[in-house]
């Protein structure tokens, strides 16, 4: 097999970062509410990104997901975020209710997020607008396969009629 020229890599780099920005605004479109607890994840990731070790403290960063049983958690740090499956992947301190260890959850159980004063520098919130910068540090985040494809479903067509005004 012929070695592939430094040219034809760099343009399939970016034809693949293409796919992928083209991926997100298509679930920004479609999935308008998985997208907002994407961005809503993704600013503890933000945060989680300035700190050294990419690690928060124990006690400095609480998440509250409406799950059944426990729904606090301490986060250690956020590994992973699968928008595949709108899962998120968590480190987490052991508290009284759960062992230290890794949880996923749905990314639309997660409601909120606090950092305590002080505990870490948070800087300015800018909201959820646009499209966010992709987090680094060691944080894996898999953009949708069906949306990257061009695969995915449009709108499906409902199946009962829309109430009239």
């Amino acid at each position: 097999m012929p070695k592939r020229s430094r040219e034809e890599e760099l343009k399939e780099k970016h034809l693949e970062e293409f796919r992928e920005q083209l991926a997100f605004e298509r679930l920004q479109e479609r999935q308008p509410g998985q997208w907002v607890a994407f961005q809503r994840v993704h600013k503890v990731v933000d945060v989680q990104a300035g700190l050294e070790g990419g690690v928060f403290p124990d006690g400095a960063c609480f998440l509250h997901a409406s799950t059944v049983g426990s729904q606090h958690f301490r986060v250690r740090r956020i590994t992973g975020i699968d928008l595949d499956t709108f899962q998120v992947s968590l480190e987490i301190y052991a508290d009284d209710e759960l062992e230290e260890g890794i949880v996923v959850l749905p990314l639309e159980q997660v409601e909120w997020f606090g950092f305590p004063a002080r505990a870490v520098p948070t800087h300015h919130f800018q909201g959820f607008v646009g499209i966010a910068p992709m987090p680094g540090g060691g944080v894996s985040v898999k953009a949708p396969r069906a949306e990257a494809s061009g695969d995915a479903p449009t709108a499906a067509a409902p199946s009962t009629p829309p109430p009239e005004a």
